[in-house]
Formats: structure tokens, sequence, C-alpha cells
């Protein structure tokens, strides 16, 4: 059986679920951002899409979010920041480089 991760109304969703989720949140977040600035850059260093990779980074993590029942968390634009792979590299000490 799957693992279901609650939110906190008390939700169940599957992995598979929260991910599809994050997927729309995610592009939500960059449209937000072109919408806003007529372009998509890095929230905390201010370089641009043009010639950097953009990652969407939760300032509630994912994992803290599933432990915590607010996976709602996952999937809200507002917890998501737009960085560059190295800010967000430095912000959660991941290995980005994929």
């Amino acid at each position: 059986m799957a693992n279901l991760y609650k939110t906190s109304t008390g939700e169940k969703f599957t992995t598979a679920q929260i991910e599809a989720k994050m997927r729309v949140a995610k592009a939500a977040a960059l449209e937000k951002q072109f919408d806003e600035h007529r372009y998509n850059f890095c929230e905390q260093c201010g370089k641009n899409a043009s010639g950097t990779r953009l990652d969407c980074s939760h300032d509630i993590s994912v994992k803290k979010a599933k432990e915590n029942g607010q996976s709602e968390q996952c999937w809200n634009v507002g917890n998501i920041t737009i960085l560059c792979r190295e800010c967000h590299q430095e912000k959660d000490g991941l290995n980005t480089q994929f």
C-alpha cells in the first residue's frame, strides 16, 4: 500500500498525487513571476533564466511538510521561491548538480 500524507485539514494524498500537484504549483510560480516582471530570475541573487538554470525551492521542505501533516505546503505557490541552481544548493545544502 502506498504511503499517504496528510494535509492540515486531514485530507490524504499519495506521493504521486503530491508530485503532480507540485509540478502544477512550480509552473504557476514561474508563470506568476514572469507575468509580474516579464522575465524569470533568481529571487536571491537576481540571475535571469537566459544564462542559468532556475529551480523552484520550497521554503518549508517537502520532507518536513509531509512529516508535519502539512502536505498542502508542497503545492502552495506561496511556499515556493525561485532560485538559480547555485543559490538553491547553498540554501538547502543539496547536491543539485544533475
